[in-house]
């Protein structure tokens, strides 16, 4: 079986993909698409436990289901694909031996993995992605510019405050390359940009995992829909910030994904 197993990042309609995914799972199944229910913390819920399990996440919780439990799943499916989907698998690139960890575990049982991440621009991914951690308590030390100077100083971010640390990148590049150090399997990058504005995020996702043409109709019509507020805490450092960040990482992860 081949797996594929969309690592993200944050802030790329990765929620709309998992809610299709759950509530559409019946239909991909009957097309030999296995979405599974192992790692899933609810109906419309990412494979994120499997992702808590591996970072050492601290929300980790053992009774929803873990990596060898997944393998059982997938041991008695006759589907010829199975996907699963958490953004915090992403985090695993700085935890080579993780990465690692799953891939020979599926390998083992007889499975081949394709991952699969789209990449945003830099300066709406920063912005959305702060005020997502501000949201969930993470304060990063001088607020919006404090956590931009260390993107740029080192093109990434890292926290430590909650649920056992994670790490954000920027620069794609080098996540791309620490990534495919550790992987041994097939990273697909994909345009998040590119593809709202032209064929739609779900319908391009789905053409990935080779999905039936009746679900890209259904995708077509059940597009995530685009969050165009300001953000109301970065906006004021708005039109120094986003030419820094412009400057310094957007040409190269075009290029990356484009290569």
């Amino acid at each position: 079986m081949n797996v594929f197993i969309h690592i993200g990042t944050h802030k790329t309609g990765t929620t709309s993909i998992q809610a299709f995914l759950r509530s559409h799972a019946r239909e991909l199944a009957q097309s030999g698409i296995l979405v599974p229910l192992v790692g899933t913390l609810s109906e419309s819920s990412g494979h994120h436990n499997l992702a808590f399990q591996l970072n050492g996440d601290s929300r980790y919780d053992s009774r929803l289901g873990r990596l060898s439990e997944l393998v059982d799943e997938l041991r008695h499916s006759t589907a010829l694909r199975a996907v699963i989907s958490s953004e915090d698998f992403s985090g695993l690139v700085d935890r080579p031996d993780r990465v690692q960890h799953l891939e020979s575990t599926l390998r083992r049982a007889g499975h081949s993995v394709t991952w699969v991440m789209f990449i945003r621009r830099v300066d709406d991914y920063s912005e959305s992605l702060y005020t997502t951690m501000w949201g969930s308590g993470v304060r990063p030390r001088f607020g919006y510019p404090g956590f931009v100077l260390s993107i740029l100083a080192y093109g990434k971010y890292s926290q430590n405050q909650r649920f056992g640390g994670s790490v954000h990148y920027c620069d794609f590049t080098a996540f791309v390359r620490r990534w495919r150090e550790a992987s041994e399997s097939r990273l697909l990058l994909r345009d998040y940009d590119q593809a709202v504005s032209a064929e739609g995020l779900l319908p391009c996702f789905l053409k990935i995992i080779a999905a039936p043409d009746t679900l890209l109709v259904a995708a077509e019509t059940d597009s995530p829909r685009l969050n165009g507020r300001i953000e109301r805490i970065t906006r004021r450092y708005r039109r120094w910030l986003r030419p820094l960040l412009m400057a310094r990482f957007h040409n190269s992860n075009l290029s990356l994904i484009n290569g």
